[in-house]
């Protein structure tokens, strides 16, 4: 697909809006990411991009999840099998999520997400166990509740000023 489908596309987020309009074409040109816009009736009302990506999870983090502190895959076997020694877990990215302005604050963005953990659940030939995100954070915005409200735990400690990366458990 090609992102001049979205030239009159605005999220209302400025930093997103230039790169919408202005980088992201060189991004699928490259293969980086993979588009899809959602269309009501000939109107776009939000776009996503989704990527291959890997999870690296600390020691830590891995410990609260043997410990059940913190949410485990499904399909994790039990807390001494080797799944737990791997440094780099499958994943896929969310890489871009955008609504349109006006129709914001009406739930499309967590349905997006919904029918991606749905997608990824149920789809055979999709294997990973983790979906991540880095949430955008600047002065005037975070969509760090965002991601929060649907899921989605920070894989890093939160830094003032930098965007958040965050994961979110496939459950098969």
């Amino acid at each position: 697909m090609d992102a001049s489908v979205l030239s009159d596309f605005s999220c209302g987020i400025d930093s997103m809006d230039e790169f919408i309009h202005q980088e992201l074409q060189n991004y699928l040109w490259m293969g980086s990411c993979q588009m899809y816009v959602i269309y009501e009736g000939n109107e776009i009302v939000a776009m996503f991009c989704l990527d291959n990506h890997n999870l690296c999870l600390s020691e830590t983090a891995k410990e609260k999840m043997r410990e059940g502190t913190k949410p485990i895959p499904t399909n994790a076997p039990e807390p001494d099998s080797s799944y737990w020694y791997r440094t780099f877990y499958d994943a896929i990215e969310i890489t871009y999520l955008a609504v349109v302005k006006e129709r914001q604050h009406q739930h499309i963005g967590s349905f997006i997400i919904e029918r991606i953990m749905d997608k990824l659940a149920h789809d055979s030939e999709i294997c990973c166990d983790f979906v991540t995100v880095r949430a955008l954070k600047h002065e005037n915005y975070s969509a760090v509740p965002f991601y929060q409200k649907c899921g989605f735990y920070p894989a890093e400690r939160e830094i003032e000023g930098r965007n958040l990366f965050m994961y979110r458990i496939v459950s098969r």
